[in-house]
């Protein structure tokens, strides 16, 4: 550092010099007396100011410290060791920034996966559960069903006989009217149906009633072994076969009295 001076070279040359008051001969003795000790006092005082104003300030440089090499050097060794100091802790900032990221991210998965897991399996609880629930329903109308059937099949075996009778007696009533209307032409359908059954039979006679003998001997293909003969005792509409293979009933009633029998078993 430059050290300069308040007194520049030309003025610290310069000195002042003491000032003498002249006496006045028309002050009294004790006025000079006074006079004199005025002008002692002023020759003690008037001294070079500047001169020791300079000196001061001289002194003053001289007691200021000097900034040795050594002591900069140490300094901006110092200096490099701080910025080095605090590039390593931004670094070590960096890095658990990062690690503290990677530990989010790694958290963050691991929270979703274990969200996924559990949200899949409380949705397969919950599948499950319905499943269950849905299967008992289903089961229980599985037995509603059969329960159903059993009534069904039941009341179906009870009525198959009830309708098959009920369909016999319609049958029955509608023969009735077709025998009160035409005996002569059921009769011949019932022994002509008959005659086929008895084909190794040498000796064939069809009784018949009165009512339809007429109309069975003309309509019939009689042959040497076959006649037909009247009887009273054969309602109207029906016939009996004797032969010596075996006697066949073909009355009507006879008929609908079987078929009855046969359903009722």
């Amino acid at each position: 550092m430059k050290q300069s001076n308040v007194i520049d070279n030309k003025n610290a040359e310069h000195t002042i010099e003491s000032y003498r008051f002249k006496v006045l001969g028309a002050f009294p003795t004790n006025d000079v007396k006074e006079q004199e000790t005025v002008s002692n006092l002023e020759e003690q005082t008037a001294t070079p100011v500047p001169k020791q104003e300079e000196q001061k300030e001289n002194q003053t440089h001289q007691e200021e410290p000097k900034l040795e090499p050594s002591f900069i050097e140490e300094l901006l060794k110092r200096t490099d060791e701080l910025s080095g100091n605090i590039i390593k802790l931004q670094m070590q900032i960096e890095n658990q920034e990062n690690e503290f990221k990677v530990r989010l991210e790694q958290e963050v998965t691991r929270a979703k996966d274990e969200a996924l897991k559990e949200g899949h399996i409380a949705a397969k609880t919950e599948f499950e559960a319905e499943l269950n629930e849905i299967e008992k329903k289903y089961m229980h109308s599985i037995e509603k069903l059969d329960e159903e059937k059993s009534k069904l099949e039941a009341l179906y075996a009870s009525s198959q006989k009830e309708l098959a009778s009920t369909a016999i007696e319609i049958a029955k009533e509608v023969v009735i009217k077709e025998i009160k209307d035409n005996s002569s032409v059921v009769a011949s359908n019932i022994a002509k149906s008959l005659i086929s059954e008895l084909n190794d039979a040498t000796s064939i006679e069809i009784k018949t009633n009165p009512k339809d003998y007429e109309f069975l001997k003309a309509n019939l293909n009689l042959n040497s072994h076959i006649k037909v003969t009247s009887d009273d005792a054969i309602n109207a509409g029906g016939v009996i076969v004797l032969s010596e293979v075996g006697n066949i009933d073909g009355s009507v009633m006879a008929r609908f009295a079987k078929i009855k029998k046969i359903l009722s078993e």
